[in-house]
């Protein structure tokens, strides 16, 4: 897709640039076989790798379905870890909290070996780096966690602001992260594209200040999952932009 590039362009990090659900998903299944065998061999000797991925996938999608569980697990994620481990293995019987503080830590270790850009995605932030394009990075989460990704990727050599979260003080959709990274870069909403994964976060909620909202549908789950939302554009990777 050969678009007319804007004088500025605002990135999601998470399933935009970097390839956290692949990354999160094998860690949970390498997980898993790993454990499944240490259950068997205590007590539970029919839990599968599969009954593990399952039950901790289901209470993961209810602890980050809360609007207030969400923030406060972006801003603490070992915590929100450790409860999401907890709640899952609780539904299979399972309450050891030496085993679940330990796949907690062997989790976190293990996605820093495993964790990757998405194909094609920083190639194409430095062809717009090139063409003279403004960029900005807008990330929800921790500070710690969230500069760590930048620094491996390298994108505060890419970036001509990155605001994260956890250090601004406040994330999206609240109207100011769009704002800041509007002064920062001083440009206008209406010559801005904002991309990323999080329908309502990255799109819905800038489009509401004039910017141009790109839907990056990363996971290849579909507009039809997301009723009643219009993004000005869908891709399933941000390589579409160039």
């Amino acid at each position: 897709m050969k678009m007319k590039l804007p004088n500025a362009a605002f990135f999601d990090l998470d399933d935009t640039i970097l390839g956290t659900t692949e990354c999160s998903n094998t860690c949970w299944k390498l997980l898993s076989e790993e454990y499944a065998y240490i259950f068997q061999q205590n007590g539970h000797p029919d839990i599968s790798p599969e009954d593990i991925v399952r039950s901790i996938s289901n209470f993961r999608l209810w602890f980050w379905s809360d609007e207030n569980r969400n923030q406060s697990g972006r801003l603490n994620p070992e915590q929100a870890l450790l409860e999401t481990i907890k709640g899952g293995l609780e539904t299979l019987g399972i309450k050891d909290s030496a085993i679940i503080e330990s796949m907690s830590h062997k989790w976190d270790n293990m996605r820093w070996e495993i964790l990757k850009p998405l194909p094609k995605a920083i190639d194409t932030i430095k062809e717009l780096k090139l063409a003279g394009v403004k960029l900005a990075l807008i990330t929800n989460g921790n500070a710690q966690i969230q500069a760590k990704k930048v620094q491996i990727l390298e994108l505060q050599n890419l970036m001509d602001h990155i605001q994260i979260e956890g250090e601004f003080g406040l994330g999206k959709p609240d109207p100011e992260a769009y704002l800041n990274a509007l002064k920062e870069l001083n440009v206008a909403p209406e010559e801005t594209w904002m991309a990323g994964d999080h329908i309502e976060f990255d799109v819905i909620a800038p489009m509401k200040l004039g910017i141009y909202g790109i839907w990056v549908d990363t996971n290849k789950i579909g507009l039809k999952s997301h009723k009643g939302y219009s993004p000005d554009l869908v891709v399933e990777s941000i390589s579409e932009l160039v």
